[in-house]
C-alpha cells in the first residue's frame, strides 16, 4: 500500500485529507523537525495554527459526543443525528 507524506496509508481511516488538513499536517511536521519535538504540546500546536493564519472569529460551540460516550450528570443529552431537528 502506498504511503502518503505522513506515513499513513491512503486507505487508512481518516486518510482522505482535505487541502486544509494537509496544510496543517505539513506545518506540524515542519515544526516538529525544526524544533526536534516529536510530541509537541497543545500550546505549540496552537502556535502552528496561528502561524497558518487561523484566528478565533466566532464563539466556541460544543463538539458533538459520539453516541457511545457517557452523558455527564446534569447535562442535557445531545440530539442524535438520526433524530429530526426541532421545528
Amino acid at each position: 500500500m502506498p504511503l502518503n507524506a505522513f506515513g499513513v496509508g491512503a486507505t487508512h481511516v481518516g486518510g482522505n485529507y482535505s487541502a486544509e488538513e494537509v496544510e496543517f499536517l505539513k506545518a506540524m511536521d515542519a515544526y516538529q523537525r525544526t524544533h526536534r519535538r516529536p510530541f509537541p504540546s497543545w500550546t505549540e500546536a496552537l502556535k502552528v495554527l496561528k502561524s497558518l493564519g487561523y484566528r478565533k472569529v466566532q464563539p466556541a460551540v460544543a463538539l458533538p459526543r459520539p453516541p457511545h460516550a457517557p452523558q455527564p450528570e446534569g447535562e442535557p443529552p445531545c440530539p442524535s443525528s438520526a433524530e429530526s431537528p426541532p421545528s
